[in-house]
């Protein structure tokens, strides 16, 4: 298996049972191929499956979806993320700071009364928003989980 995969790929997760010792103590499979590596670290959602193996019966292993790399003989798996993720969080955050801000100047201009002072509350607000906007875009992006 090389070093880096950059697609997405379905692994399998089995305990060696022959391990000579820690370096070699898991199996991850994949297309058909075996790597042995000391440890796994998984950052993105498993599940248990089983295999039937004649005459060894069930056979259970973990299975997930990621992309692998591998450094010093252990295997990262995670989610791919898109490469276009920052790109859109600002495309989303400017379009969203002028609904936002145009908002703010209306309600500014009818709870004064004066346009002049509506237009001056939008502008004072709409740089400090589309930063904050931003940080809470990309937050959610590493640790949100609602919905996956």
């Amino acid at each position: 298996m090389k070093q880096s995969e950059e697609q997405t790929k379905t692994y399998q997760i089995r305990y060696n049972t022959h391990s000579t010792d820690d370096s070699n103590r898991w199996r991850l499979i994949a297309d058909g191929e075996e790597t042995l590596v000391s440890n796994i670290i998984i950052n993105t959602q498993t599940k248990t499956t089983k295999d039937y193996i004649e005459g060894l019966g069930d056979k259970w292993h973990v299975t997930c979806d990621g992309v692998l790399h591998l450094k010093d003989g252990v295997a990262y798996i995670e989610t791919k993320r898109p490469d276009n993720a920052i790109a859109r969080h600002l495309a989303k955050t400017i379009t969203w700071r002028i609904v936002g801000t145009l908002d703010t100047m209306l309600l500014g201009w009818l709870i004064t009364g004066s346009l002049k002072l509506g237009l001056a509350i939008g502008g004072t607000e709409v740089l400090t928003k589309m930063v904050l906007y931003f940080l809470h875009e990309r937050a959610w992006f590493k640790w949100g989980k609602l919905g996956r």
